[in-house]
């Protein structure tokens, strides 16, 4: 991504004007049903000794067999989460932020027009753009905390919504947008998925259907972050915000991070797998501009060494569109990435996930190697 271009995105997000971009298997019942046996006696006489005649009464009918109904049991589904929590910016963002926040999110997929928040500092976090833009994509430019009306935005304890299209036709957008991100999800991931095949399985879908978008900023007709998961189209700050997204709706601790040097500018993620804190890259591995098949796991968990090594200074000098004070330079939070466990070679691509025996299969030079993510 050109400096220019990570420049220009980057300063929407801290003037808080940032734009918003974008089976389950049911098995039939059976139903066997025995052949119904009807029997009857016929009539016996004898006319040569004369003894009368006797008929039995017909065999009261065999009542119909039926095989007991057995109900498949339900697969478990990911359902779509309003309320992401990014334990990591805890020093950094009060509860009462995120309480209002969430808040807000139930409000607006009601098409209500006001919610609790405990104070103003809250109120205008949780309708900030930013905060929309990477926690809750469908609102962001669609609503705000900015009174055009005259009314005030806060008071008592309540904030008000201010819709910037018709209330019906919002909460008609948050519902598909909800509806796309589950099957996301459920076509990607598993239940039973742990952290790691999350990471893995998500970061395939990213680089292999998204591409990145030279003209984005420029063409961008919506909010950022919806419209790249709308379009799969953006640039490394909107691709990395889009990864973190998904990675919090499936439940792994993820936020978008980058770095502005005197070389390079760009943006990618921090994500947390089993307690352990890893950066990974979802721009510089994407498929359509690698021109590669198979999915390179170079930038898939770096440390960072690797990641410095990249030309990506990491350090206080880092951003983070989701942190208040956007650097980590002026913040309370801290993040670490010194294991250099899932680090795969320069080249390596994917062959296969063996999810049964936790390896991973991947080519290295023409030689297949494994790598195992048992805990």
């Amino acid at each position: 991504m050109s400096g220019s271009a990570f420049k220009r995105v980057s300063a929407l997000l801290i003037a808080a004007a940032v734009l918003l971009m974008p089976g389950c298997v049911t098995a039939p019942d059976g139903e066997k049903t025995s052949r119904q046996e009807n029997a009857s006696f016929a009539a016996v006489s004898d006319a040569e000794s004369k003894q009368p005649e006797y008929r039995s009464e017909p065999e009261p009918s065999v009542p119909e067999e039926t095989t007991p109904e057995i109900s498949e049991p339900e697969i478990a589904k990911y359902e779509f989460d309003p309320h992401l929590y990014v334990s990591l910016l805890a020093d950094d963002i009060p509860m009462d932020y995120w309480e209002a926040f969430y808040n807000l999110c139930d409000a607006l997929r009601a098409g209500e027009t006001s919610f609790a928040c405990k104070s103003e500092e809250a109120y205008n976090w949780a309708t900030s753009p930013v905060t929309l833009n990477e926690l809750f994509p469908a609102a962001c430019t669609k609503i705000t905390g900015k009174s055009g009306d005259g009314t005030k935005p806060y008071e008592n304890g309540a904030g008000r919504i201010y819709y910037l299209i018709p209330t019906d036709e919002y909460v008609e957008r948050q519902a598909k947008f909800e509806a796309f991100v589950e099957e996301v999800l459920n076509t990607c991931l598993e239940p039973d998925d742990g952290d790691f095949e999350k990471c893995l399985k998500l970061y395939d879908y990213m680089e292999s259907n998204y591409s990145y978008d030279y003209d984005f900023a420029e063409e961008m007709p919506d909010g950022a972050n919806y419209l790249t998961i709308m379009t799969k189209k953006g640039q490394c700050i909107e691709l990395s915000s889009v990864y973190a997204y998904f990675l919090l709706q499936s439940g792994v601790e993820a936020i978008g991070v980058g770095c502005t040097n005197d070389k390079i500018a760009h943006a990618w993620n921090y994500l947390v797998i089993d307690g352990t804190g890893y950066f990974s890259d979802p721009t510089w591995a994407l498929k359509s501009e690698s021109g590669r098949d198979e999915l390179d796991l170079y930038y898939f968990l770096m440390d960072g060494a690797r990641r410095s090594e990249s030309g990506c200074d990491v350090g206080d000098d880092m951003t983070a569109p989701l942190l208040p004070r956007y650097w980590f330079s002026s913040s309370n939070t801290r993040i670490s990435a010194d294991s250099d466990e899932f680090c795969f070679p320069s080249g390596a691509a994917l062959v296969s996930l063996d999810e049964g025996s936790k390896t991973v299969h991947y080519l290295s030079e023409a030689t297949e190697y494994e790598l195992s993510y048992a805990e």
